[in-house]
């Protein structure tokens, strides 16, 4: 599976948990190496020329990839050429990257490789090593190299690895002894959440109006708790909801010089009927569903 319009992240990481509950789990955490700044522009443009024949197109496409990157020191600005890569953050880039990964999709096609965008994984019950070989081949052939340091071969049942954002590891069910993929927002990914939030609430914007703070917090927070509202997610969500309203509370007392800690008076009802604080959900999707469904 790979990056498809109409696909998700979400789905991406429904194929892992597939694959793995079908004793896949001898796992290739792959890492291309700097993927975005290496891949070569002739080969590209020989892969885009396969799947458009607009001539004018290709050109603009020939031109945007070629254009040379500037580069200022001491206030001096040099002018380099360019060869490979296509511009991180540019609109096409994650278009033109994902089709010349195509190959290595149709390569791999009968292995159980999981891809999206750069991003990839591909589980395996036996052969891991055969297959990892013939990964690093192909992409030998596309002018990029696995990244050695980073590229892992692991068994899911006893380690985790991080695809996407979420760290998946296969576990026990304390309830029913079954085991089963845990997917978790890995820690990195809740690390950097936090350290929005606490940049969010620090004493330096104590000046702006709370609305705006607050209308601040609840932007970034949901578009983070919309991506990673997926698996396993319960207890990083409930962890999170405790320290977002904590650190809410810290910079109101502060913003009112107050001593006390606040709890009393900005209890959790202040937080989101007054001040419209955005309420992380706290039971995962997969639970939700079960409760919905038996109340039918």
């Amino acid at each position: 599976m790979a990056l498809r319009p109409g696909r998700s992240a979400h789905q991406a990481m429904d194929e892992v948990n597939l694959q793995l509950r079908c004793k896949n789990t001898q796992v290739i955490d792959a890492d291309i190496t700097k993927y975005f700044d290496t891949i070569p522009h002739d080969i590209l443009l020989k892969t885009v020329a396969k799947r458009i024949v607009d001539k004018n197109i290709l050109r603009l496409i020939k031109a945007w990839l070629k254009t040379p990157i500037v580069e200022e020191e001491e206030g001096k600005r040099t002018y380099k050429g360019n060869d490979k890569g296509t511009p991180q953050g540019g609109v096409i880039s994650p278009l033109l990257a994902n089709i010349y990964l195509n190959t290595l999709d149709v390569a791999m096609m009968g292995s159980r490789l999981v891809r999206y965008a750069d991003d990839l994984v591909v589980l395996c019950r036996y052969n891991v090593h055969k297959t990892l070989g013939k990964i690093t081949e192909v992409l030998k052939g596309l002018g990029l190299t696995l990244n050695s340091d980073k590229t892992r071969v692991l068994d899911a049942t006893q380690e985790g690895f991080t695809f996407l954002g979420f760290t998946t590891q296969i576990k026990t069910s304390p309830r029913s002894g079954k085991r089963f993929p845990l997917m978790v927002p890995s820690k990195r990914a809740v690390r950097h959440i936090k350290k929005e939030i606490k940049d969010l609430t620090c004493r330096t914007n104590l000046a702006l109006p709370k609305e705006v703070v607050i209308a601040k917090l609840n932007e970034t927070v949901r578009g983070w708790a919309n991506y990673f509202y997926y698996g396993n997610c319960s207890k990083s969500f409930a962890h999170l909801k405790n320290y977002m309203e904590e650190r809410v509370r810290m910079y109101m007392r502060h913003k009112h010089r107050l001593k006390s800690r606040g709890y009393g008076r900005y209890p959790n009802d202040y937080l989101y009927k007054i001040l419209g604080l955005y309420k992380i959900p706290v039971t995962a999707p997969w639970a939700q569903a079960a409760k919905a469904s038996g109340r039918r």
